[in-house]
């Protein structure tokens, strides 16, 4: 009987592996399992523990600061509850954290909830990208660096087919072919949670605890951009209003406000002269969005997606996700079956005449 997370030498490909997954073969994954589609690109793997970083410089600044606790870490109240909650509950019950999918825009603080849990539970923490995860033998791979810990895997609906596939069942029971796996906590955000349900919905259900991010108030980002500076910058002077300010300026996304609050204290220039460097017009609304909505006035009978592309000359992803998503959200344009400006639009529109 082969011992599960022992290294073994795989006689196929003689790589040191922690798993098999067939008793008989004592094949590692990547064999086991090998890739559909072969590159002409040799993939490298680094691991980081063969690097010669003796020649490296260590860091004497100060390190980027990031909430360790629920309660510095702003926004996000019924999240920061549920998980309070349940951490309370699994050190009741002797359970182990149960996996949880949180999905909302990029630079709300998903990863950082997942941190501070893992700090909250003692317990270890490691982050990766889904599309990092190349086969079933890295997840092996990660799920023992992070032994019995938090895994948190960003960008879910990027994942591979095959390691989708194997992780499945170790959600599930954490199990794979019979044999019994350390459990874990697996912790994925995704900015896709549609994409991820058509692809994956069983991986989707078996996230015991799912929760969409709430939207930031303009005084939580006020409040948060605050408390960034005081910990980062804290011989920098900022008058209060231009935290306000910044954060209206934000398009409701800590990182966005972040960027800003940081380029105005290393420019240090007026805000109005950093909005203007970053095309910024007023509401976090940009030049390149003013052009759309304009776009969209003089065809009030609306446009389609493509020629609204064509004209901006974008993809059509960088259009969705960077500038229509949050002109909707504003409510200056709407999505039929065609993109069409709203009165508010107009609104907006005219007042900057």
């Amino acid at each position: 009987m082969v011992e599960l997370f022992l290294p073994h030498a795989c006689p196929k490909c003689k790589k040191e592996f922690f798993f098999t997954e067939d008793e008989k073969e004592f094949l590692c994954l990547d064999c086991k399992y090998p890739k559909e589609e072969k590159s002409n690109i040799q993939e490298i793997v680094i691991v980081a523990s063969l690097l010669d970083t003796s020649k490296l410089s260590e860091r004497k600044e100060k390190v980027l600061w990031r909430p360790e606790n629920f309660e510095s870490y702003i926004g996000q109240e019924s999240l920061k509850d549920i998980l309070k909650s349940y951490i309370r509950g699994c050190q009741d019950l002797n359970k182990t954290f149960p996996h949880f999918l949180v999905d909302g825009k990029a630079g709300s603080g998903k990863t950082t909830i997942s941190y501070i849990l893992a700090k909250q539970l003692g317990l270890n923490f490691k982050e990766c990208l889904a599309t990092t995860i190349k086969s079933p033998q890295q997840l092996i791979d990660l799920l023992v660096e992070v032994d019995g810990g938090i895994l948190m895997v960003d960008e879910l609906q990027g994942i591979n087919k095959q390691v989708a596939t194997i992780l499945l069942p170790i959600m599930e029971d954490f199990q794979i072919s019979g044999k019994h796996i350390k459990p874990f906590t697996l912790s994925s955000c995704t900015t896709e949670k549609g994409i991820l349900l058509k692809k994956w919905k069983p991986m989707v259900d078996r996230f015991k605890i799912q929760k969409t991010l709430d939207p930031y108030s303009i005084e939580e980002l006020s409040l948060l951009l605050k408390q960034y500076k005081n910990n980062t910058f804290p011989t920098a002077i900022i008058d209060d209003n231009n935290f306000t300010i910044i954060a209206k300026n934000s398009r409701g996304t800590p990182r966005i406000g972040i960027r800003l609050l940081e380029s105005f204290i290393y420019m240090q220039k007026p805000l109005a002269q950093v909005f203007k460097a970053y095309n910024i017009v007023q509401d976090g609304v940009t030049t390149e969005d003013i052009k759309v909505l304009r776009l969209l006035a003089e065809n009030p009978k609306g446009i389609g997606l493509n020629s609204i592309c064509a004209y901006l000359q974008t993809s059509i992803e960088n259009f969705m996700y960077q500038q229509e998503s949050y002109l909707i959200e504003l409510g200056l344009m709407t999505i039929g079956n065609r993109r069409q400006i709203t009165e508010k639009g107009k609104e907006f529109l005219n007042g900057l005449a």
